[in-house]
């Protein structure tokens, strides 16, 4: 019991292997499970979880709206929905000005460089945000410049995106205890994809100012 793993398990960790690659060819928007949503923010909820909720970006605008009414959520869970830079931009707007928010998990959905930047500043703005997963988008080829303000993060994940250069003053957050970027298959300099402790990372980022 303890060694093995039920069949969902399995599964996810599958498509968690392919990553964005792994979707249907349409996603058809679940307004059930979004009234659901929105109904949990109008209560007051602490925790929300929509994945697999074939989310687009009309469905995460009126999330968005929905957030901003709401004064408890801790964690937002979005991962593996279809959102683009336009959701992403409109959810950016309402994490920026959230009292509580604490995590938010991105991760599998469709967000390019614009979105992501949008994503950084709202999360440099945000009081309380500390963890941002957006693993298996679309960033790149650049992380962009926003990322490198992100003073009260202590968590960021940009695993599995596009990214071929990450920018030296990222090495300066230091408050951060988890930063990962595996699977950016083609970042330079590629000791930057080396299993390491995050501060060993944090300061081989930096190093990059001094040309190598």
């Amino acid at each position: 019991e303890g060694g093995k793993k039920t069949l969902e398990e399995v599964t996810l960790g599958m498509l968690e292997e392919l990553g964005a690659a792994v979707r249907p060819a349409r996603y058809v928007p679940n307004e059930e499970a979004l009234g659901w949503a929105m109904e949990q923010l109008a209560n007051s909820a602490a925790e929300l979880d929509c994945e697999w909720f074939s989310i687009g970006d009309p469905q995460a605008t009126k999330l968005a709206e929905a957030l901003k009414r709401n004064k408890t959520l801790k964690v937002l869970k979005l991962r593996y929905n279809e959102i683009r830079d336009p959701g992403a931009s409109v959810l950016a707007a309402a994490v920026a000005e959230h009292p509580a928010l604490e995590t938010l998990t991105l991760g599998n959905n469709i967000i390019a460089s614009q979105g992501a930047a949008d994503l950084a500043r709202a999360a440099a703005s945000s009081k309380t945000l500390r963890n941002l997963d957006l693993r298996y988008n679309a960033i790149g080829p650049d992380l962009p410049d926003s990322f490198t303000s992100l003073r009260g993060l202590t968590r960021l994940d940009v695993s599995a995106n596009r990214l071929v250069a990450l920018p030296p003053n990222l090495g300066l957050l230091t408050t951060l205890s988890e930063l990962v970027v595996e699977r950016n298959h083609s970042l330079a300099p590629k000791s930057l994809l080396d299993p390491q402790p995050t501060a060993e990372l944090l300061s081989a980022i930096r190093g990059q100012a001094g040309g190598s």
